[in-house]
């Protein structure tokens, strides 16, 4: 099959030009001007930007949060993906305690398997650090798995010592490999729960006390340190604050090869969601900060010191599993959707409102994403020999983001309401028009598991 798009403005990492891309068997063949040949399909893209199919490497399918299952699977969240112009995701594998890294990735793909709209790959998040699972983590990357995270956020009570934790990020990055941390002092978040049960102070809005900034910036200082200690490059997912930024940018600074990566909800929502009656949905972990903090994360965003913006769609019912919490945030599961949402929100936030170009959008949501994790120049990029996974976005287009629009399995979306400029046309993976004005037309188990190389520094 061939196909052809004309009259697009093509928009990469470094680059915006007009120009007509011709597909066979789903890989870019060729880039040109005014390219006439017979193909069978032509896409007609006059005034609309042409981008590279965008890459998600922060989502949580089909998993267990809090003692909850997430709303969305693998079919239902890459088709809410689809239709918002990602076309590859990067979904967090969970290791149950006692379980090898090879039992964790097959669950995983099995899971994928015969769901998955989009092309998708894993990190795998390891429950323990000791001999037994880190020296499962080479054979872990022969299999294709080339990044491994862990939280210091004490999650499910687990907390990782310094020690453990010097040998993970050396232990990784000799298996070739890129170490990933969620970077909160988890012992001093356990004490101010305490506390503010104590004192009955359990609603949402007492949310950014029980994790305020100060508690990011230390755990992300910590990684930091250690990570020098053990001369590794290091990955820090989730960064919400100033104070977390801070630390990051002095270390690269330093010449450090630190890397940051952000959501798209921390650069367009802030902390005053937690004083709505219904404050609970928007629990997610870091929480949402004040505004102020919007800014300095776009201005990171834009000088280079945040890298990659995930959508950490992690997806649940308000009905039933978020509201469950709204008088004591702790019986509440953390986390909300977001996937399709994405693009949209930070072309609004970000490319609409002056604080980023559009070829820094496209590296932030698909070519820095895919050269740090092992996929590039085969995703996050338009040029011969890529695949054909494309979005058409038009920039001119006004919206209102709604849960009537969504496709995600949540009874809510965080973003209602919100009025965005630019909306994904139509959506491209190797070749094929997957979805078109919000309606997905891939089907289930059509996407492909992504075996990536090993890490190279960027």
């Amino acid at each position: 099959m061939t196909t052809l798009i004309k009259n697009g403005t093509i928009i990469t990492a470094t680059d915006m030009y007009k120009a007509d891309l011709m597909v066979k068997n789903g890989v870019i063949t060729e880039i040109g001007s005014e390219i006439s040949k017979i193909a069978s399909e032509i896409i007609d893209a006059a005034d609309k930007w042409v981008l590279p199919g965008a890459v998600d490497a922060h989502t949580h399918m089909d998993a267990q949060c809090d003692g909850m299952t997430t709303v969305d699977d693998f079919e239902t969240g890459t088709t809410a993906a689809a239709a918002g112009g990602t076309t590859t995701i990067l979904d967090y594998a969970e290791q149950t305690p006692g379980d090898s890294l090879a039992k964790t990735l097959e669950e995983w793909k099995a899971k994928a398997d015969t769901r998955s709209v989009i092309d998708y790959g894993f990190h795998l998040a390891l429950s323990e650090i000791n001999e037994e699972v880190l020296s499962q983590i080479p054979g872990a990357v022969e299999a294709g798995v080339t990044s491994f995270h862990v939280r210091l956020d004490g999650y499910a009570s687990r907390y990782v010592r310094d020690g453990d934790l010097l040998e993970f990020l050396q232990r990784t990055t000799n298996a070739g490999a890129l170490a990933c941390v969620h970077a909160e002092n988890g012992e001093v978040i356990d004490l101010f729960v305490r506390r503010l049960t104590a004192e009955g102070r359990t609603s949402a809005k007492y949310l950014p006390a029980a994790r305020p900034p100060e508690v990011e910036a230390q755990a992300t200082a910590r990684a930091i340190s250690l990570a020098e200690m053990a001369k590794t490059p290091l990955y820090l997912a989730n960064l919400s604050s100033a104070h977390a930024v801070e630390k990051v940018k002095a270390a690269r600074d330093r010449g450090l090869p630190v890397f940051a990566g952000t959501c798209s909800h921390y650069l367009a929502m802030s902390s005053d969601r937690y004083e709505d009656t219904e404050g609970i949905k928007y629990y997610c972990t870091p929480p949402l900060r004040p505004s102020w903090h919007e800014d300095v994360l776009w201005k990171a965003a834009a000088s280079g010191d945040i890298h990659v913006v995930g959508s950490d769609h992690l997806a649940f019912n308000y009905a039933g599993q978020k509201n469950l919490g709204k008088d004591n945030f702790t019986q509440a599961p953390r986390g909300f959707p977001g996937i399709q949402e994405r693009l949209p929100v930070l072309y609004t936030a970000g490319v609409h409102y002056g604080k980023i170009s559009a070829n820094r959008l496209v590296d932030l949501t698909s070519t820095y994403p895919a050269k740090l994790f092992g996929l590039f120049p085969r995703k996050g990029t338009l040029v011969v020999g890529s695949d054909a996974d494309m979005v058409i976005f038009d920039p001119k287009t006004d919206a209102t983001l709604s849960k009537s629009l969504s496709l995600s399995r949540s009874d809510y979306t965080p973003y209602e309401g919100m009025r965005t400029r630019g909306a994904v046309w139509l959506v491209i993976q190797r070749g094929k028009v997957i979805a078109r004005e919000g309606k997905v037309m891939g089907k289930p188990g059509q996407g492909e598991f992504l075996s990536r190389e090993k890490l190279r520094i960027p």
